[in-house]
């Protein structure tokens, strides 16, 4: 869409010189949405009976621009092109609407008699005239619509749903049935939803205390799309159904792009989900190694200080029976099996033995070792 960069002061002239209503139909605002533009900009507009008094020569107050304002002195304003009525400043929904409205391709008019009805609405009368006449099940793959009025609203609520259905399919949209082989769906950008017409009914209380209620159709259709507290309701009131279908195609579509984001968002979520898991796997595997690591570093320190204390026992103890003189041949054959014990023990060495490879050395740490030095 084109715009316009306007100072502050081109505003304030225009807004003065010409009535809002009339240009709105220059600039692609509401009225509220010039207002909006010149509040936040501190321009002041005309007050009520300005323009009658103008109208008429009579004296009019202007009130003057505030050349203190510190804000920007640019403001951008859209250009209503040719034809186009849609204002920027209104709601999502009421712009798709409008522009729904605007395209003179789309099937907007709801007929007074069915003319090359969508396959959908033939399967569906085909059935409901043969439930007419006889007992009648239709086929599970016959693609219908879910149609509950009474008969006399029948072929209008066919006509509605005609025009429904031709309008979503020009849109680009199409219909299929769900993963439990229920529908057909309404299918906006991947995203499904169930859909029915049914005329709303009005309770009668019974009379007397343990009766049931009544219920009376009142011939006002209605057309539910969505599931549980995500469906979403139209019927008539004081704008019918007929002229509804616009409205109800542009909010399918904007529902279906915040299902389209946030299912982004969600996927997204999980892929971070899994980064942040994976990095936390990581880090625990790391922090286990790191604690095994440790656990070994200690332990093989801890094996190593004894082994050698075992080592100087068993230097001191032959020193001692030298001193003596009295290193006989079973004390020799102790001082080299102690030697075995020693190496076996020694992380550094780590000496196999045939009669504790078995058990952990692990084991041994906290138990103390008595010395055979006192039978020699």
């Amino acid at each position: 869409m084109t715009t316009i960069e306007l100072t502050r002061k081109e505003v304030y002239d225009l807004v003065w010189s010409t009535t809002l209503s009339k240009l709105s139909k220059e600039y692609a605002l509401s009225t509220e949405g010039i207002k909006k533009v010149c509040n936040e900009f501190e321009i002041p507009i005309p007050g009520n009976g300005y323009w009658s008094k103008f109208k008429y020569n009579k004296k009019v107050h202007i009130e003057k621009l505030n050349s203190n304002f510190k804000g920007e002195d640019k403001i951008t304003i859209p250009i209503r092109e040719d034809g186009n009525c849609v204002n920027l400043d209104q709601k999502p929904l009421t712009i798709l609407t409008k522009q729904i409205e605007n395209d003179p391709k789309a099937p907007l008019s709801v007929p007074f008699k069915l003319s090359k009805p969508d396959i959908l609405i033939q399967n569906t009368k085909e059935i409901h005239s043969k439930r007419k006449k006889e007992t009648y099940y239709p086929h599970e793959k016959t693609d219908r619509i879910s149609i509950y009025v009474e008969e006399a609203n029948y072929n209008r609520a066919l006509l509605i749903m005609d025009t429904l259905i031709k309008l979503l399919r020009f849109r680009g949209h199409s219909f299929k049935r769900d993963r439990n082989n229920s529908g057909p769906n309404i299918i906006i950008k991947e995203i499904e939803f169930p859909f029915h017409i049914r005329e709303v009914q009005k309770r009668i209380p019974p009379v007397k205390q343990y009766d049931s209620s009544t219920y009376v159709p009142t011939g006002i259709l209605l057309i539910k799309i969505g599931e549980s507290f995500r469906a979403i309701e139209w019927k008539d009131g004081h704008i019918k159904l007929e002229n509804q279908l616009a409205k109800i195609v542009a909010k399918l579509e904007l529902e279906a792009d915040k299902e389209v984001l946030w299912k982004e968002e969600c996927r997204l979520h999980a892929i971070q989900r899994a980064e942040e898991e994976k990095i936390e796997k990581e880090f625990k595997t790391r922090k286990e190694k790191e604690i095994i690591k440790t656990k070994k570093l200690f332990s093989d320190a801890e094996k190593f200080d004894k082994a050698t204390i075992y080592r100087n026992f068993i230097v001191a103890t032959e020193q001692k029976a030298i001193k003596e003189n009295n290193l006989t041949e079973q004390l020799k054959d102790w001082i080299k099996w102690a030697n075995e014990k020693a190496d076996w023990f020694d992380p550094f060495t780590n000496r196999e033995d045939e009669l504790l490879n078995e058990y952990d050395r692990d084991e041994f740490h906290n138990q103390k070792q008595s010395s055979n030095y006192n039978k020699y």
